[in-house]
């Protein structure tokens, strides 16, 4: 089995989902979770913390590179992204694969999607969220490579705007190893992306097209789950990303076997399961509508902020 490590560089306050995350990292033990932070994140079998300031981790960053960097805060860490293979390299020799990834989400069972299959190839999913890259000089070195119509790791390295180097649709790295070396790629998206609340309030997987879903994790599984004419209907998930929902609460008591809802992670239902869960699940038209004009109005007042 080919080995993996995830990489952290984390500053700051954790999520509110951060005890969901480190419960499903936990019950992936062929993964391995690698952190740089200052936060409490504590050591595990599987979750290795390196302790430091973000001080520190500016100059890790800065000793990689010939040029002066500009990493003025911890939101310009996703830039570096698709270069922590070239820039921590003495800290994952012996891995077969490494990865980053978001902590505002839920894994289900990591290899039940990674395959040995999937990792034939060099470049795994591509997201932000979380994307896989083999461990060799070529794959940790290719964000250097320069191709017309792409972004120059230079440009990306020497602003301190976010110009989503990592990511894809904004010719950045993602963008240059699907259009450059696509029989390396694998892209599948067995993963569900959720909803902005600006967008849809209630859960929408914006990658699988499913409306009005509940999030269901039990043992080491994690399922989209949707009532659909009539019916209750699963469907199995890498994992689950919930993107700009920092007011969810957390209120699981038992982590063998909990549900994700628009707002809070909550025991699974005990009674009464099926209309909770429609209850839970169902459309939420003026919280969206809520969320719009407040995004609407912090828009508004950094326009005028900027005048």
């Amino acid at each position: 089995m080919k080995s993996i490590v995830l990489i952290f560089p984390y500053f700051g306050i954790l999520p509110v989902q951060y005890k969901m995350w480190r419960v499903s990292a936990l019950r992936n033990p062929s993964v391995d979770f690698m952190f740089f932070t200052d936060a409490n994140v504590e050591p595990a079998k599987n979750i290795i913390v390196h302790k430091m300031q973000f001080s520190d981790f500016q100059q890790i960053v800065q000793k990689a590179f010939d040029f002066s960097i500009v990493l003025d805060r911890p939101y310009k860490l996703c830039e570096y992204k698709q270069a922590y293979g070239y820039i921590l390299q003495d800290y994952i020799k012996g891995y077969d694969f490494w990865g980053f990834g978001d902590l505002d989400l839920v894994y289900g069972d990591i290899r039940t999607f990674i395959t040995e299959e999937a990792l034939s190839h060099k470049f795994l999913l591509g997201w932000g969220h979380l994307t896989l890259l083999r461990n060799d000089q070529d794959a940790n070195a290719f964000f250097m490579q320069q191709a017309d119509g792409y972004q120059s790791y230079k440009d990306a390295f020497t602003t301190s705007s976010i110009t989503f180097f990592d990511e894809f649709d904004h010719q950045g790295c993602s963008d240059k190893w699907k259009d450059c070396r696509p029989k390396d790629c694998w892209l599948e998206e067995p993963f569900d992306n959720v909803s902005k609340p600006k967008q849809s309030y209630h859960f929408c997987s914006l990658n699988r097209g499913w409306e009005n879903v509940l999030f269901e994790h039990i043992d080491n599984k994690l399922y989209m789950i949707r009532y659909h004419n009539g019916k209750w209907e699963r469907k199995e998930s890498l994992y689950a990303h919930f993107q700009h929902r920092g007011f969810m609460k957390d209120r699981i008591t038992d982590y063998s076997h909990f549900i994700v809802t628009p707002d809070s992670m909550r025991d699974y239902p005990r009674r009464f399961v099926n209309l909770t869960l429609r209850y839970y699940c169902r459309s939420q038209v003026l919280m969206t509508k809520l969320f719009q004009w407040r995004d609407y109005l912090i828009w508004r007042l950094h326009l005028t902020h900027m005048r």
